[in-house]
């Protein structure tokens, strides 16, 4: 067992629940349980009734604090690496991976997790904090709001952020803005994708919602995997059932960051036909790095290779993200890269398959598509290689 998540419940059942929802998120690596200690909360008994079997529920009898109920569950822990929570925060899904690896290979003596929306906060104040087991067996006698104070200074070695670990604090929603009813949204997301179910999306989708507490939003999936349609056919589908003033296209594979959209719509507004955000970490295309781009409404209109059709049909897997820059290098309006807005991109992971049927078609599709391209701008270099 890699690691002990531990979350200390003091709050209503509101916040806890939010809080074990983004833990049923978190991928099954590393290896982890969770325990949950009620210290001597109200009203979470339904609640905790439900857990049973999927987690270890420690029930205190009396209130007795963060340090104490770390204490308690560090008896039961089977993890290598003990996760405290203080106050049931929500973990973005990538959450557990950094602060593992940071103890276990990085040499940490303690790592804490970055709060979105405080990502200059003293690790001190954070929401989320590892240690190697044994260290949190005697936890430091306390106030709860220093006890992450009092362990760090208390080990031996450096305790740092990790600013891959991320988390929303308790009391905040950082969730979809609220719309009144039959009000449309401002944005839609489409997300095009060969496995509606797959760990892929569930990350792409919980970060949208984690990320993007800007604007009313909504997302359009579009699983074009039985048969597979490309991705020409489900991006223009989706951007036809698009309520939003603005649609974002992104691949399956995408992970948006805090903040992410409004320099995309400023972007927009300021007269940019397509707007793209940075990748970090990973590939990045400062041309156009169309596995994630916003277009407004009078843009999808404008530039439609169809009627309804903003993607070229002739393309239908590979090269209409090349096809749109060539027109809109034309119309003299380039995709526009935007510093502000940053995101992760796993490169390729949409179309990768171990099926080799699924393998050969999509490698005759690009052929073809490669073809048509080359019929239909015979002056343009294909130096660029589309990326999906």
């Amino acid at each position: 067992m890699k690691a002990t998540v531990v979350v200390h419940l003091q709050g209503g059942p509101e916040q806890a629940l939010r809080c074990f929802e983004s833990l049923a998120m978190l991928p099954p690596e590393p290896e982890h349980e969770v325990i949950v200690v009620d210290d001597a909360s109200v009203g979470l008994d339904d609640l905790l009734a439900r857990l049973e079997g999927d987690v270890n529920v420690i029930t205190m009898e009396h209130r007795a604090g963060f340090a104490k109920s770390v204490e308690r569950a560090a008896a039961e822990a089977r993890g290598e690496v003990l996760v405290m929570l203080r106050g049931a925060p929500e973990v973005a899904h990538g959450w557990l991976v950094p602060l593992v690896d940071a103890v276990t290979r990085q040499g940490l003596a303690a790592a804490a997790s970055v709060t979105v929306g405080d990502p200059g906060a003293h690790l001190v104040s954070a929401h989320a904090l590892a240690v190697a087991r044994g260290k949190a067996s005697r936890m430091p006698s306390v106030p709860d709001e220093h006890a992450f104070a009092a362990l760090c200074l208390g080990v031996e070695g450096r305790a740092e952020l990790v600013p891959a670990s991320t988390l929303v604090a308790p009391g905040t929603r950082m969730g979809a803005a609220r719309r009144g009813p039959g009000e449309d949204p401002e944005l839609t997301i489409v997300i095009p994708t060969l496995d509606a179910a797959s760990e892929r999306v569930r990350a792409c989708v919980s970060a949208i919602h984690r990320a993007t507490s800007d604007a009313p939003y909504e997302i359009v999936l579009v699983d074009n995997g039985a048969p597979p349609q490309g991705f020409t056919g489900p991006v223009n589908s989706g951007l036809r059932a698009a309520r939003g003033r603005y649609a974002v296209v992104m691949n399956d594979d995408v992970e948006v960051l805090p903040g992410w959209w409004p320099p995309l719509r400023e972007a927009l507004d300021a007269g940019a036909a397509v707007s793209f955000p940075v990748t970090i970490d990973g590939a990045m295309r400062t041309d156009f790095a169309a596995w994630c781009f916003a277009v407004s409404r009078e843009s999808l209109e404008r530039f439609e290779a169809e009627h309804g059709e903003f993607f070229d049909p002739r393309f239908r897997v590979w090269y209409q993200d090349t096809d749109l820059l060539a027109r809109l290098r034309e119309a003299g309006t380039p995709p526009v890269c935007v510093e502000g807005s940053q995101i992760r991109h796993g490169l390729s992971e949409t179309v990768a398959s171990d099926d080799p049927e699924l393998k050969a078609w999509i490698a005759d599709e690009v052929a073809r598509d490669r073809e048509a391209f080359v019929a239909k701008h015979p002056d343009v270099q294909l130096a660029r290689v589309a990326i999906g």
